[in-house]
């Protein structure tokens, strides 16, 4: 079994590192160089175009409905299974495409996917087709003999979803559901081989609490803690969450200045992808990374709703769903973005924000840390 995946680009290159799981990108000449270091130590993919990258680089999934909880804030509204979902053979088919058109990440969630019985059987086949997986739980399912399993299927890397401290997770996701998930960490510390993660939506009820958790995710001595702030979607419309803008900036002018040994991930962070297009509007969904639900549907993102679906994974071919996916997330755009300094990082910011928002996806986002929004008030533009 070849260890690298070369998947050849309008730029050049991106090559996986099966072992590492880790992918690099790499200019015409550098990819010149880099087959010949590798020798014939790995597979190549051709499927590139002339402005666009090949394949998503990246899916994010939702397995299943099912859940165990009832979440307030649950954006995919799980707790019973409501249609027929993916089969096993269908997970199957998406890993086949997956590898032979150049996708190697994916992250499972849902619902909670330890609901799913077929799990480890659709991560042991993952794991034969060198894909690097990541799940995110809620982590009240975990125990040790499963998580011996899991070793066994090689993950990338295990997400636990933390709402805030214990009476704002617990009030969020049920009493008793904090220590429950901050015991699940500490055994997968004492168990697990692979990475451990701590994803964290900001809400009105814990953005005073970053420091603190940032705290607890050193004294739990996780791998990687990320922020990302909640979205008005799911169960979350009926609750009053969404930071305000004042309170995003304060954020993220005081995370930039964090020293950890945790590694904090958190929105408008730099980006080290040198061939990203400036002038194509917006965040990376659609572009870079798709959302595939219980059910088999694509899209650019969840967040859009249902009418951004561009087709479904049991009946389209996987090259012409992305297609799809690239042409839909082509945004105009607005001035104010485009002639801000600080657009060539940040093009635009969140998409699925501002259009539940305002209704406009081409607007102002309504976190810009620069308050151009502002200068947008009143104004809604239909896409």
């Amino acid at each position: 079994m070849k260890r690298y995946f070369i998947v050849n680009e309008f730029f050049g290159s991106r090559v996986y590192d099966s072992l590492e799981k880790k992918e690099k990108y790499y200019n015409k000449e550098e990819t010149v160089k880099i087959k010949e270091t590798l020798y014939d130590d790995y597979i190549e993919i051709d499927n590139s175009s002339e402005t666009n990258i090949s394949s998503p680089l990246k899916i994010s999934m939702n397995l299943t409905k099912s859940c165990n909880l009832r979440c307030k804030q649950c954006f995919s509204d799980s707790g019973e299974i409501k249609a027929p979902e993916l089969t096993t053979e269908e997970m199957y088919k998406l890993f086949d495409s997956m590898r032979n058109n150049g996708t190697f990440f994916i992250c499972i969630g849902g619902g909670e996917p330890f609901m799913r019985k077929d799990l480890l059987d659709i991560l042991e086949y993952g794991k034969n087709k060198q894909l690097a997986i990541s799940i995110v739980s809620n982590g009240l399912l975990l125990t040790k003999e499963l998580i011996h399993e899991l070793n066994q299927k090689e993950l990338d890397t295990l997400w636990i979803s933390l709402d805030g401290l214990e009476s704002n997770h617990d009030y969020l996701r049920g009493t008793g559901t904090f220590e429950k998930a901050v015991e699940s960490i500490k055994l997968l510390k004492k168990e697990f081989n692979s990475k451990i993660a701590i994803r964290i939506s900001l809400s009105k009820r814990n953005i005073s609490e970053y420091l603190e958790l940032i705290k607890l995710a050193e004294e739990l001595d996780v791998d990687i803690l990320r922020f990302t702030p909640i979205l008005s979607f799911g169960r979350a419309r009926n609750e009053d969450l969404l930071i305000t803008q004042d309170q995003y900036i304060s954020f993220l002018n005081n995370i930039k200045t964090i020293e950890s040994k945790v590694n904090i991930i958190y929105p408008n962070m730099p980006s080290s992808k040198f061939w990203i297009n400036t002038e194509d509007f917006g965040c990376h969904c659609g572009k870079e990374a798709v959302w595939i639900d219980e059910l088999g549907n694509y899209s650019p993102c969840i967040f859009f709703g249902d009418e951004y679906i561009v087709g479904n994974i049991k009946e389209d071919d996987y090259i012409d769903l992305w297609k799809k996916s690239i042409s839909i997330s082509k945004y105009e755009g607005n001035a104010i973005c485009r002639s801000c300094n600080n657009y060539n990082s940040c093009r635009g910011g969140c998409r699925a924000r501002v259009l539940n928002e305002t209704g406009n996806w081409n607007g102002v986002d309504t976190l810009c840390p620069l308050k151009k929004n502002i200068n947008q008030m009143g104004i809604k533009n239909e896409k």
